[in-house]
């Protein structure tokens, strides 16, 4: 339904996700930009992913929309999990680049057993 926020696109929204995740591509382009054979390499793998891709897409519409109302309800328990995530994990709001430099600075985090 239009409007509705989906959970995926909730954890793709997190800074700590979306940062991570910009950076992830930025190395991926910087690599193939650097080295020739992998980036030959790399470019027939994202044909093949494109176009897997696309045929499970337009495959799995059918049993996608009958599983509309099921699929809307795990939706919706996944946003109330992600809710108590969130709250209980702060973190999550940070860019990796502070996130990184605060474990860097403070070291790794450690639980206590309890």
């Amino acid at each position: 339904a239009a409007g509705v926020a989906t959970a995926v696109g909730r954890v793709a929204g997190l800074p700590l996700v979306s940062s991570a995740y910009e950076m992830a591509s930025a190395n991926y382009v910087a690599t193939k930009e650097t080295y020739p054979a992998i980036k030959a390499v790399c470019e027939v793998a994202e044909t093949g992913v494109r176009a897997i891709t696309s045929a499970a897409i337009v495959g799995a519409r059918p049993i996608l929309d009958q599983l509309e109302p099921q699929l809307a309800a795990a939706n919706e328990y996944a946003c109330r999990g992600l809710d108590r995530l969130e709250e209980q994990l702060p973190i999550l709001q940070q860019p990796i680049e502070k996130v990184t430099t605060l474990c860097l600075i403070q070291g790794p985090v450690r639980r206590s057993k309890t």
